[in-house]
């Protein structure tokens, strides 16, 4: 049998700690690996920038405060679009009539006066709408809109839904 000194012991203990801080450094990057599954945007840059114009009509303002409408319009910009709010319809018009849009997000019950102002530009944006989940016309609007996206939707089922469109239309 051996006999260990105070040296040896100090290298086996040594030895002993840097196996378990191993160990728990590839338990953690396993961890960290399995975290991202939830976490895929949110650190989302956009491959794809689009101009986005978020109208705020009567039925955005019947659903979202003011601190949520600028949260959203920062998460947006910090995924690399640039965004620009249009607050009633004569703000939407004259939005529309001075830059081109990528995309338009909107309330389903804001969809006639969007659609009116879309009808007179040059280059047709992808339209957006927001619809409560509990609609009773949801299936007919998922149909008609197929990037729709529901009220309770979060972030990251935006940014999907925007990256999707500008995919689509070849950005």
């Amino acid at each position: 049998m051996k006999t260990f000194d105070k040296k040896t012991s100090a290298s086996a203990i040594l030895v002993l700690v840097l196996c378990f801080t191993t160990i728990d450094a590839q338990a953690c990057g396993e961890v960290m690996y399995r975290m991202g599954g939830a976490l895929r945007y949110h650190a989302f840059i956009t491959r794809n920038p689009a101009n986005i114009l978020l109208y705020a009509g009567p039925a955005e303002h019947q659903h979202d405060d003011a601190a949520t409408q600028a949260k959203f319009h920062d998460s947006l910009e910090k995924a690399g679009h640039k965004v620009t709010v249009a607050n009633g319809p004569d703000e939407l018009a004259i939005d529309l009539a001075a830059h081109p849009y990528d995309v338009i997000l909107t309330y389903a019950g804001d969809l006639d006066v969007v659609t009116a102002q879309i009808a007179k530009v040059a280059r047709e944006p992808t339209l957006i709408p927001v619809i409560d989940r509990n609609a009773p016309n949801e299936h007919a609007m998922r149909e008609r809109y197929p990037n729709l996206v529901t009220e309770d939707a979060n972030l990251n089922q935006f940014l999907k839904v925007i990256e999707q469109s500008m995919k689509a239309r070849g950005a």
